[in-house]
């Protein structure tokens, strides 16, 4: 329950702060590093919530495949800045170490 609680909450508060910037947009424009904060946060927030679904699934850490495999898409979307490869290369890093017995 705590964790599609943390899931509505997280929509909640990202939808919150991009209409702040859809009200206040039309009066005065939004200094760069705000438009940049804002835009940003929406992926920090989805980040945070995968994160912790991977290292602490069901209240407890795991030190399995999910942490190597996710820490691999992190490695792979930082290098080549493409995220569909990154997330294709984590589930085949996944698959193939609890193939392995890890």
């Amino acid at each position: 329950m705590t964790f599609w609680l943390a899931i509505v909450l997280g929509g909640v508060a990202t939808y919150l702060t991009r209409l702040v910037l859809l009200v206040i947009e039309p009066r005065a424009a939004a200094p760069p590093a705000l438009r940049r904060y804002l835009d940003a946060l929406p992926v920090a927030v989805i980040a945070a919530l995968a994160g912790a679904g991977v290292a602490v699934p069901d209240g407890e850490v795991t030190h399995g495949a999910e942490v190597v495999a996710a820490a691999a898409a992190f490695a792979l979307a930082a290098w080549r800045r493409n995220l569909l490869v990154a997330v294709l290369a984590g589930v085949l890093v996944a698959a193939l170490l609890r193939a392995a017995g890890l």
